[in-house]
């Protein structure tokens, strides 16, 4: 063998070793990643489920609920998708890991305040709670992941309207009638979506549990009729809708509204998104 068949040779060895490399990197990465989404292994209620809410006309607020509930006016809804149960652990997790930002400890606190996940151990939500909802979640982060997931938060009508169920007049989700064993609330704690049973459209934990934040700023109603109304603009103060496991009988009232600022993390406050039908 000529001197430059050797080098040939050594060439094409290298050549090959370089081959056999490359795909034992290929491999590994493979099994890297197919490892990580073993680690956050589905659900059964990781799979998001939306309920098609169907257009319709309802009359807002309470006659004999606080002052910011009335006047009470007709509202006109196109029909939209709405998540079936609030958004779990699980599924924010899938967030957060797609949007580093999203993370403990590197939010700014104009977007969240230093309650954000604060029952998570860095990107570890609780063990044994990926079908809880999750909590202390801001607007600004609730906002974030509707818009990862090309939806949006609720307006303060979809929320209400969804919750009615497709009946008027009603005080609670489930009727008129104070029944405490049909949502969760009175200090039982954060307990798993879906736990409780859906109303008329078929939606699950629209009252108790934990309270929604919806897309609305704070406004006082001024009455008159709406059609399919856009959310309002406050940005100093947001509407969460629906009580939650912390709350009194009267809170688990269909036409409630609260108000947080924006950037507040609390044990209490989740969320769900909507999406448009095309």
């Amino acid at each position: 063998m000529n001197k430059e068949d050797r080098r040939q040779k050594t060439e094409d060895r290298i050549k090959t070793f370089g081959f056999l490399l490359l795909v034992s990197c290929f491999l590994l990465l493979t099994f890297y990643w197919n490892k990580k989404s073993e680690d956050v292994s589905a659900t059964p209620m990781d799979a998001v489920e939306m309920v098609e809410i169907p257009q319709g006309s309802f009359i807002m607020g309470s006659p004999d609920g606080e002052f910011d509930e009335r006047p009470l006016h007709r509202v006109e809804i196109g029909s939209f998708y709405m998540d079936r149960y609030e958004v779990t652990n699980i599924q924010y997790q899938r967030f957060i890991l797609a949007n580093p930002y999203w993370q403990k400890g590197k939010v700014r606190f104009e977007e969240a305040d230093y309650n954000y996940l604060n029952d998570w151990a860095g990107n570890e939500f609780p063990k044994g709670k990926e079908d809880h909802p999750v909590v202390y979640v801001s607007w600004y982060a609730a906002n974030a992941y509707a818009r990862w997931v090309g939806k949006s938060l609720p307006t303060e009508p979809q929320w209400e309207y969804s919750a009615r169920g497709g009946y008027e007049g009603m005080r609670y989700v489930w009727g008129n009638s104070g029944e405490t064993y049909l949502s969760n609330f009175r200090g039982r704690g954060v307990m798993p979506v879906g736990t409780f049973s859906m109303n008329g459209f078929g939606v699950n934990d629209m009252a108790g549990n934990v309270w929604e934040w919806t897309s609305d700023g704070y406004e006082l109603y001024m009455g008159g009729e709406e059609n399919n109304p856009r959310p309002r603009l406050n940005n100093h103060l947001k509407v969460i809708r629906g009580g939650s496991w912390n709350s009194d009988m009267n809170e688990m009232r269909v036409s409630v509204r609260k108000t947080e600022k924006p950037n507040v993390c609390r044990g209490d406050i989740g969320f769900r998104t909507v999406s448009s039908i095309q």
